[in-house]
């Protein structure tokens, strides 16, 4: 029984799924991992929350983008 995308985006329980991971990632312990690094001239950490803010903006256009087909 193969689940189409379009399938997968109507669940509620997908939309949970995101909205926790974004919870864990966004979280103390995990943002303060990359506290004190530098990557190519920027602060880790900026990097690593602009890159997960960017990740899940994304996700949620192309999402939300399939929901309207």
């Amino acid at each position: 029984m193969a689940l189409s995308l379009q399938d997968l985006l109507g669940q509620k329980e997908f939309w949970v799924f995101l909205f926790a991971t974004g919870w864990v990632l966004f979280n103390w312990p995990l943002i303060e991992l990359a506290n004190g690094y530098v990557i190519l001239g920027a602060p880790a950490i900026l990097v690593y929350v602009a890159s997960i803010w960017l990740f899940f903006i994304m996700a949620l256009y192309l999402f939300d983008r399939g929901n309207f087909d």
